[in-house]
């Protein structure tokens, strides 16, 4: 590996048509923002992450290098066209904050890390907001403070060299699992669709108990759901629904505390007649089809996989040739298809923070997929469409009704994801 292992998730990003790999997170306060205090927040916060405040280059050999930015990261009000990552306009960072009335926009590029690393950095910026803003000194457990160390394993890249690896097989085989390509392509190429997203806001007992009652955990309870609901919308001809579900790996490679997105996809293939079954039923296969591939030999398998990518991108001469290398054969894109995902990152750590924080919602590209954050006592769900997409959000709706579970519903919102703009 020549570069920073940050930097190579870069070279897959592509102006027309997507994928940028950008991730938003939308905070709303319970009162309207104080943008001075937010500014001198910010900027507090980023020094306890000091991998987040980088710019991009290209040097002499052709490949992305991230150097240290000691620019403010820039926080402005949100704006109808969302800055690009990387831009002068957000002082060449990879990441940027922007806010409106209660709304606090988090922004970072996936290559620097994922969900579950991007919220401790929200947390400790949360952190210092509400010291000053309310004159208080927060309950502070699961949070990570200004001045604080890094953790052992915060910034170190998987080793997996005491790992028994094997080649990484998915649970299904059948390329014909239906994926919705014509909204992908619509989404894409039409100037006229907007990407979009709506939020689902669940009482988290309301959930867990509905979990518990049928054997389920809140990802296979989720998956399951999301297949019932994905059944009432495919033409009779697509036989086979398959779920993707984000597990984040790094436990089992030993980097419990790494800010890297260390992500493995998990592959539930459901027949189409498997939707009239008990729930019980579809939670047991889903988290069976779970447990066997939650296995340190696959996490292993995967950062090996990933590996082999950073070598053949570094083996190739100019800037140009990897970019296209990596525009078929990056880490995301180059994974089987699935028909939706579910990403769950389990219980987030508040502190004293709860009562401050209204509601979180993690936003990035996707199309019928749900990113689920726990605030308090609720799940925060957010659910991402590339095309104007009622008949989703109706279905959903309907097997939510149909399993009396309670939610409210809001949206369409539209994502306003920012693009990214790097050197040449």
């Amino acid at each position: 590996m020549k570069y920073n292992p940050d930097s190579y998730l870069l070279y897959g990003t592509a102006k027309s048509p997507r994928p940028c790999f950008p991730i938003r997170a939308r905070l709303t306060m319970t009162e309207t923002v104080r943008a001075d205090v937010l500014d001198r927040a910010v900027q507090r916060a980023i020094r306890r992450y000091p991998y987040f405040a980088v710019r991009v280059e290209v040097d002499a050999g052709g490949g992305y290098v991230l150097r240290h930015n000691e620019r403010p990261i820039v926080v402005c009000m949100t704006r109808r066209k969302t800055p690009a990552l990387g831009s002068e306009i957000v002082n060449g960072h990879l990441a940027f904050v922007d806010y409106e009335g209660c709304d606090i926009h988090f922004n970072i590029h996936h290559s620097l890390t994922g969900a579950v690393g991007m919220y401790e950095w929200i947390k400790t910026t949360l952190y210092e907001y509400v010291s000053e803003a309310y004159g208080v000194h927060p309950d502070a457990t699961g949070i990570r403070l200004v001045g604080s160390p890094l953790l052992p394993s915060e910034t170190d890249f998987p080793d997996v060299s005491s790992l028994e690896a094997r080649a990484y097989i998915p649970s299904f085989t059948n390329s014909e699992a239906h994926h919705f390509r014509s909204d992908y392509i619509m989404g894409a190429l039409c100037p006229f669709f907007k990407q979009q997203y709506y939020t689902f806001d669940i009482d988290q007992d309301e959930l867990l108990g509905y979990a518990r009652k049928h054997g389920g955990s809140p990802a296979s309870v989720l998956s399951v759901l999301m297949m019932k609901s994905v059944d009432r919308m495919l033409p009779a001809k697509a036989e086979t629904i398959v779920a993707s579900i984000v597990h984040n790996f790094r436990d089992d490679v030993g980097r419990p505390d790494t800010y890297r997105d260390l992500m493995l996809l998990l592959y539930v293939p459901y027949m189409r007649n498997m939707a009239a079954q008990p729930v019980a039923d579809l939670c047991t296969v889903t988290r069976k089809a779970m447990a066997e591939q939650m296995t340190p030999a696959n996490a292993a398998a995967e950062v090996n996989r990933i590996l082999d990518i950073i070598e053949a991108t570094d083996a190739l001469p100019t800037l140009e040739e990897k970019r296209k290398f990596n525009l078929i054969h990056s880490r995301t894109i180059s994974q089987p298809r699935s028909t939706f995902t579910v990403s769950y990152m389990g219980r987030v750590a508040w502190g004293g923070l709860e009562p401050y924080i209204r509601s979180a919602y993690t936003i990035a590209e996707g199309h019928v997929m749900i990113e689920v954050v726990n605030v308090g006592s609720r799940f925060c769900i957010s659910f991402f469409l590339v095309t104007p997409g009622h008949k989703y959000v109706r279905s959903v709706c309907q097997t939510l009704d149909d399993e009396g579970i309670a939610y409210t519903l809001h949206g369409p919102f539209r994502k306003n994801l920012p693009e990214v703009e790097l050197p040449e």
